[in-house]
């Protein structure tokens, strides 16, 4: 038989719809992620609209050395190429160089301080070196030849003609310049990603931080409605208890002399037995009842929690258990009444959950600076999702189980500033560890 402590807790278990609690979370943290792969879509728009900017740039600059060749009317000298330096020096050139771009890569005339490159750019192409673009133009087309004299107009002379266009015309035009519009976009592009990035993080963390403010304030809400329960239920509980206890105690003092009245072979004794027996259980009820409800006060001492394990072991039945105890510290600061009613408790329950013929283990330990009390039982284990209503009051899977056992061992343990949690052990059965400060941590219990 289970009772069900839903139906005495009410919204105990209840919790929000699980779309109401993740939802406004799942959403920021969508709307967060989409901010940031939009503002790293736009920066990469940005790149290549810079790169764009870049070739834009470059282009103007071979168009001006082309006209200004052009207008020249022969082939490039140095001092024309250190003049066209000079004059776009302030928009960001910052090397020009006529080259052959043969196997050997050779610079006919050039002007300015070349950036280190081990090769250059394929005609046509801009690549970027450091802070500069590098451009290599298709080779610069001849300079236009000189209209004849007027005097041989319409003459059809095959002489050599008097104007030589010079030197042969270098196959290309290299130049080198710092992109600044383009530079200055990237940079602009860098810091909108960079705030753009920070604001959608920040607001991601401002929703989950919302969130766990949420959750925490659920939390404390049930705590509080389970606590407000709890206090009606132990008040309840204790008035219960104490009008039951003295017409109980009455009832089974008279059962029990009516027993020894009865013949031990008296066709009545077994019923006389059942009135004793269930006397008893309802006795041991109100006893539990009362001890839920006792007061949250706590006298510590110090005590051998070795020689309280085995104690609390023998009331239950010391032959019951595998008792371990050669980790446990000498002393610890206890309720020495008060643990040992949440020790036998706790016994008591893996006692009754293990079969006949098994023995349950039970050992006192002291792990990173606190008491740990460790029961294992060789029975059922625990059903999934049942690890922390089994110490709620009245829940049981014992038809003759009060279901306070645990619960008065969770109130006796957080008294104590400690923790109880349960378990399946992975060869099976359950697993119970109390866990207990040296001394009360705030906030504790």
């Amino acid at each position: 038989m289970s009772r069900d402590p839903g139906k005495l807790g009410g919204a105990l278990e209840s919790r929000s719809p699980a779309w109401i609690r993740w939802g406004p979370t799942a959403t920021a943290a969508a709307t967060g992620v989409a901010l940031i792969a939009g503002l790293a879509s736009g920066y990469l728009g940005i790149l290549d609209a810079s790169h764009a900017l870049e070739r834009g740039e470059g282009d103007v600059f071979l168009r001006a050395a082309h006209q200004t060749y052009l207008a020249a009317g022969r082939p490039p000298q140095t001092a024309d190429i250190e003049a066209f330096l000079e004059a776009h020096r302030d928009e960001g050139l910052r090397y020009v160089a006529l080259v052959r771009a043969d196997a050997a890569q050779r610079v006919v005339m050039a002007a300015g301080e070349p950036h280190p490159h081990p090769a250059w750019p394929a005609p046509g192409e801009a690549i970027r070196i450091g802070d500069r673009v590098q451009l290599l133009a298709p080779p610069l087309p001849p300079p236009p030849r000189p209209p004849p004299p007027p005097g041989n107009a319409g003459r059809m002379d095959q002489r050599a003609p008097e104007f030589s266009p010079g030197p042969p015309v270098p196959p290309g035009l290299l130049i080198e310049f710092e992109p600044a519009l383009a530079t200055r976009l990237r940079a602009d592009g860098r810091v909108g990603l960079i705030i753009g990035t920070a604001a959608a993080a920040a607001f991601v963390l401002f929703a989950l931080l919302f969130a766990r403010v949420v959750r925490q304030r659920e939390t404390l809400a049930r705590r509080l409605e389970q606590d407000r329960r709890m206090a009606a239920l132990g008040e309840m509980s204790a008035v219960l208890a104490h009008e039951i206890r003295n017409p109980l105690a009455s009832l089974k003092g008279h059962a029990q002399l009516l027993l020894e009245a009865i013949p031990a072979d008296g066709h009545e004794r077994p019923k006389i037995e059942r009135v004793v027996h269930e006397a008893l259980r309802l006795e041991n009820l109100t006893t539990d009842l009362l001890d839920f409800v006792r007061s949250g006060e706590i006298a510590r001492r110090d005590v051998d929690p070795a020689e309280m394990l085995r104690a609390s072991a023998e009331e239950v039945g010391e032959t019951r258990f595998d008792i371990r105890t050669d980790r446990a510290p000498g002393t610890w600061s206890l309720d020495p009444v008060r643990m040992r009613q949440a020790l036998v408790n706790v016994l008591r329950n893996a006692s009754q959950a293990s079969p006949e013929g098994t023995r349950a283990q039970a050992a006192a330990e002291e792990a990173d600076g606190r008491l740990l009390f460790i029961v294992r039982d060789h029975g059922e284990g625990i059903p999934p999702g049942e690890e922390d209503r089994i110490f709620e009051p009245f829940h049981t899977r014992r038809a003759r189980g009060t279901g306070l056992g645990l619960a008065v061992a969770r109130r006796v343990v957080a008294l104590h500033g400690g923790a109880i949690t349960a378990g399946c052990h992975p060869d099976g059965g359950a697993v119970f560890r109390i866990s207990l400060p040296r001394e009360r941590e705030p906030g504790g219990g």
